[in-house]
């Protein structure tokens, strides 16, 4: 076991396929000669966004070499250099089948500890150039893992790998299949009249009836990411009438009411039978003051919390999608709640369809679920 290739990069502003400024550090370059481990990253290395990419649970990203020859085979045509998706070290004789959360490594004079498989953003599809790269890797197995810094060092191209100490938890093989595992079909039959409130009507009726609620709740967060990560500055920035919602708007909007919608999941599901108040979207839009950020800023917001809802829908208890509690003053059940939740956001894609120009009307076309 070795490392072939230390890459470091410092975050840097790129412009997306829409036109839009985004800051990462996914673009790692090789370095030859002794690199110091830090506690929370490699010297010359620095993450962008430290909440989200970094910390001492993240500090150190290993990627197998032995993954890049299938890459070539599903990527033709791009460059596949060794720090392509983002590694900090790209290394050779240790797979996910191979490594447990817990495995002490020693490499070079350092020692990490593995702590988690990666779960990519949206940012290393636009380092490889495909919108869909995110779901593909993520599909494949192959993440790679981080590793936290037990103790600092030096590292380099060639350095052997020795595991020092042997973890007590799952191999990252086993905890990626924990979690697919998870994406077992959850079939939510419709909601009766009674267990939502009449407002939320229409995004009940925009629903088929849901088979497997976690790939709808996929589905549908892959077809917004795609279609708004599309869009120019110029386009998110658009009102279709004085005082309407821009498309930036829109989409802080979809990210306010879904926590809205999910953490009333949560607390229904659970039993807790609390009255919860209900919200003012028109308060809430302006005071989130989102044309100030960029779309792509605020989308990834909006992708977050989805990512959230999906995890509560998929570790929720089947008894628990019929319990019944109050939100706005009305009776709601935890199954309505994922059926208005997908159904609010197929609401708002027509009116982008229709009233935007973003996206394909469709009209009442219920999406597949």
């Amino acid at each position: 076991m070795r490392i072939v290739s230390v890459n470091v990069g410092q975050p840097r502003e790129v412009v997306d396929v829409a036109g839009n400024r985004v800051v990462t550090s996914i673009y790692k370059s090789p370095v030859s000669g002794a690199v110091r481990v830090g506690a929370l990253n490699l010297e010359g290395d620095r993450q962008s966004d430290p909440v989200k990419h970094g910390g001492p649970l993240r500090a150190v990203y290993m990627y197998p070499s032995e993954h890049y020859a299938f890459w070539r085979t599903e990527l033709p045509g791009t460059d596949l250099p060794w720090g392509a998706f983002g590694e900090n070290l790209t290394i050779e004789g240790l797979v996910e089948d191979e490594v447990r959360i817990g495995d002490r490594l020693r490499v070079g004079s350092s020692e990490l500890v593995v702590t988690r498989p990666r779960k990519p953003c949206y940012k290393l599809g636009i380092r490889l150039g495909r919108r869909d790269m995110a779901s593909r890797f993520r599909a494949s197995g192959r993440s790679g893992f981080y590793l936290s810094v037990a103790r600092e060092g030096e590292l380099r191209a060639g350095d052997s790998i020795a595991r020092i100490e042997r973890g007590s938890g799952p191999t990252i093989r086993e905890v990626l299949a924990d979690a697919y595992a998870m994406q077992t079909r959850i079939t939510l039959p419709r909601p009766e009249a009674d267990e939502f409130d009449p407002a939320a009507a229409r995004y009940v009726a925009r629903m088929e009836a849901v088979r497997d609620a976690g790939r709808a709740l996929e589905t549908q967060r892959d077809r917004v990411a795609a279609l708004l990560s599309s869009l120019s500055t110029e386009k998110a920035a658009f009102r279709y009438a004085p005082g309407k919602w821009t498309v930036t708007e829109i989409a802080g909007h979809l990210a306010d009411a879904e926590r809205i919608f999910a953490y009333r999941l949560l607390r229904i599901g659970r039993g807790d039978q609390t009255p919860l108040p209900g919200f003012d979207e028109n308060t809430y839009v302006p005071a989130g003051a989102f044309d100030r950020r960029a779309l792509a800023d605020v989308l990834e917001e909006w992708v977050a919390t989805r990512n959230a809802t999906i995890a509560l829908v998929r570790g929720m208890p089947s008894e628990a999608w019929t319990r019944r509690g109050r939100a706005s003053d009305r009776a709601v059940s935890a199954r309505a709640l994922v059926y208005i939740i997908i159904g609010h956001v197929e609401h708002h894609l027509v009116m982008l369809a229709d009233r935007y120009g973003v996206g394909e009307a469709n009209g009442h076309t219920k999406p597949a679920t």
